[in-house]
């Protein structure tokens, strides 16, 4: 079997390549990538010999192609790690699942206001619809953490695909300085020390000088 290959955009910025590729690392499944620079003048162009939402990531295998990050993190579960992905018990898995797509299609305000960027560190201005959104962001973590979080620190104890969808939104609480309750000060702790987030970070900060893209391509 070939190997999938994910194509992401640049570290500091593309906060739904994150998710693929945490997931990827996290359950250590072989792959190969190669990135397009965002914000350039031909980047569309690239991103649209790959992506058909002319968006990234997209994981190519075989001769199937999927776009999405959501999508991309069901297909890696079912393709590569036998739903391990996803908690085994299925109150669980429910709860995972849900919550998992309304951090992928809700929360514009904050998208948008508050993008990922992991080399600014910067108090924000907060309006009252993000200030609703940080709110809710909060809830849900201190939610998973009390109601699903046996076994491990992660929002449903073990590390799953949940903690990947939530994954940039965490770096973007920490980056503009947002208050939360302490049990969710507490998982971002756990988040951001995760080894495989870390060296994120790390690859992120590179990007303003070192990183060459010419070889990644």
């Amino acid at each position: 079997m070939d190997l999938p290959r994910l194509v992401s955009g640049d570290r500091n910025y593309s906060s739904s390549s994150l998710r693929a590729w945490l997931l990827l690392n996290e359950f250590d499944v072989p792959y190969e990538e190669c990135f397009i620079k965002l914000f350039q003048d031909d980047s569309v162009e690239k991103i649209a010999m790959v992506s058909p939402s002319l968006q990234l990531p997209v994981l190519l295998h075989e001769d199937i192609k999927v776009w999405d990050s959501l999508a991309i993190c069901e297909y890696i579960n079912e393709t590569f790690l036998e739903s391990r992905a996803w908690p085994l018990n299925q109150k669980k898995k429910a709860a995972a699942r849900s919550i998992s797509n309304e951090l992928h299609s809700d929360f514009q305000h904050f998208k948008k206001d508050w993008p990922m960027n992991c080399q600014l560190q910067s108090k924000m201005k907060i309006s009252g619809f993000i200030e609703e959104e940080i709110a809710r962001l909060d809830a849900i973590i201190y939610s998973c953490r009390s109601s699903y979080g046996d076994g491990g620190s992660y929002l449903f104890g073990q590390f799953c695909i949940a903690d990947c969808m939530i994954a940039p939104m965490i770096i973007a609480l920490k980056t503009y300085g947002a208050e939360l309750t302490k049990k969710s000060c507490d998982y971002i702790h756990t988040l951001l020390s995760n080894p495989n987030i870390e060296w994120w970070l790390e690859q992120a900060e590179s990007e303003r000088d070192n990183f060459n893209w010419e070889q990644s391509a």
